[in-house]
């Protein structure tokens, strides 16, 4: 058996990339906004120095209400108070020309965007044909989103770091209620971030192992798990953001596994507290959905998200 569970999943064709929650992947993947699975772990020190935030726009045609594209096609966008999720009847508040920023770990490139159109079928997800679609990334490496908004994205302290054996202990268990008993976890990414600029550090996480990583056929272990942690009131809370655990290959199937990646943190609603952007493929299909931790009762909460695929 392959046990694919997804907090969110959809596809594209075009970048090498690939999703499904479907063992044979025969039909498009729909979104699931369920909220994430939370335990609790023992403490551990993430402080850093307190932020300071200043608001520097950059200068460019901007939207009114900030729109987050991928390669194919909208995510959603920011009204000013609420995220607004894009769907095939969804009419995108663009009128084309407008300059987008390049979210994605390394870039700070800016980009323009075409009027509305359908860049992904059967889905027919709308979105914006981007002058330099190749500056959001390209797969094996993660690939990011842009959006239409002139303020600093990275306004507290981001990044990336390399496992000292932390996260693969923190993974270790976690594979562990899912079915797999992985004695040294592969830690893919690990990203360390103050996400409001209170002082304190969040971590995000990738543990995953695919064997077949070219093609993302699945083999029985392999696993792709994306999960935080936060210290609330002295003890670290994990929660899962997404995951794919293949612990049994049924004989004459075709699996394939979801791979997936931190593509960017960045405040992407403007009002100083940054987002977590992953991008998820699998065989045909590319995905990618937007998280914001909203409490500490709550912990991180689906925004928005698409993707295109078959």
């Amino acid at each position: 058996m392959v046990v694919l569970s997804l907090v969110f999943a959809a596809c594209d064709s075009g970048d090498g990339g690939e999703t499904t929650s479907s063992e044979t992947a025969t039909t498009p993947v729909e979104i699931s906004t369920t909220s994430p699975e939370t335990t609790t772990t023992v403490p551990e020190t993430t402080t850093t120095t307190q932020a300071t935030t200043t608001t520097t726009e950059l200068a460019g045609n901007w939207a009114d209400e900030p729109v987050v594209v991928s390669k194919f096609g909208a995510l959603g966008w920011w009204d000013g108070a609420n995220w607004v999720q894009v769907d095939e009847l969804t009419s995108l508040p663009v009128a084309g020309g407008e300059d987008y920023q390049v979210v994605v770990f390394g870039s700070d490139e800016v980009v323009t965007g075409g009027g509305e159109e359908i860049l992904c079928e059967p889905v027919f997800n709308p979105g914006v044909e981007l002058s330099d679609r190749d500056a959001l990334g390209s797969w094996p490496d993660p690939v990011g989103v842009a959006i239409s908004a002139p303020w600093e994205l990275t306004p507290h302290f981001v990044q990336e770091e390399t496992d000292n054996g932390t996260y693969s202990d923190a993974a270790r268990p976690l594979l562990a209620a899912r079915g797999l008993d992985v004695e040294s976890p592969v830690i893919k990414q690990v990203v360390r971030f103050d996400m409001d600029g209170n002082g304190e550090n969040e971590v995000l996480v990738v543990a995953e192992d695919i064997a077949e990583s070219g093609s993302l056929f699945a083999q029985e272990g392999d696993y792709s798990l994306v999960f935080t942690r936060v210290v609330v009131e002295g003890e670290v809370q994990t929660a899962i953001l997404g995951e794919s655990i293949v612990d049994e290959v049924q004989e004459g199937t075709t699996p394939f596994i979801l791979s997936h990646s931190i593509a960017a943190v960045a405040d992407l609603s403007g009002d100083g507290k940054m987002e977590m952007v992953i991008h998820e493929i699998y065989y045909e299909g590319s995905a990618w959905s937007v998280w914001e931790y909203v409490n500490d009762d709550l912990g991180p909460v689906f925004q928005i998200g698409s993707g295109c695929g078959v």
